[in-house]
């Protein structure tokens, strides 16, 4: 069971399938789904995630919360992360920037030229001594490469943007790894963002996911 989850977990953020059991067969009943499988997504399709209105491309979504502990320099506890997270993985033309480079292929030697993969993160973050709060975003993701390791984990290979005190920082190498098909880790190159969530991942929940065939 696990593997088959992980097999499916591929085409939300990569180039494989994803299901939790919310698969639709045709366009008749996507809206409905469509906000069962995306109670945060109020703000429409601002972000280009492709399911506003209730009208989604044939693809893989999938959405979850942030909740995680981030160390301080010494290696304790000091921040709390809050937050959700969705991603998409629909056919695209060939060049959108939001695809990886033509010759791009997955690990499992799919092509990913033709693939448009979105990943987006809102989440706030405050100290454990509820001080210095404070939020990022996530966005404007590139998948670059997809890996399974093992039956139980994908890992998500791109580049994204990230906003920071100082304004958006592109071009942050992003590693995203799912466990279990349950469980989201991101790991950002720290040298891009000042060590800004120390030396541990920013966890998540993978809570929902749909498959849109037409």
């Amino acid at each position: 069971m696990i593997q088959d989850r992980n097999l499916i977990v591929a085409t939300v953020i990569g180039a494989a399938l994803f299901t939790s059991g919310f698969v639709l067969m045709s366009s008749s009943i996507e809206s409905n789904q469509a906000a069962a499988a995306y109670p945060m997504a109020q703000q429409g399709d601002h972000h280009g995630y492709g399911y506003s209105h209730g009208k989604m491309k044939p693809g893989g979504y999938a959405a979850g919360t942030i909740a995680s502990i981030q160390n301080d320099e010494n290696g304790n506890p000091a921040w709390v992360l809050s937050g959700y997270w969705k991603a998409s993985l629909t056919e695209g033309a060939k060049g959108n920037q939001s695809s990886p480079a033509s010759n791009s292929t997955s690990s499992m030697g799919e092509d990913m030229s033709n693939k448009v993969g979105k990943f987006g993160a809102w989440f706030g973050m405050v100290m454990t001594n509820g001080s210095a709060e404070h939020k990022h975003q996530i966005d404007n993701f590139t998948l670059t490469a997809i890996s399974m390791p093992d039956n139980a984990t994908m890992i998500y290979n791109g580049t994204v943007s990230i906003t920071m005190k100082e304004g958006p920082v592109h071009d942050v190498p992003m590693s995203a790894t799912v466990k279990g098909g349950n469980v989201l880790s991101l790991w950002l190159d720290p040298s891009k963002i000042d060590n800004h969530f120390g030396n541990t991942p920013i966890y998540g929940t993978v809570t929902k996911a749909v498959q849109i065939m037409k």
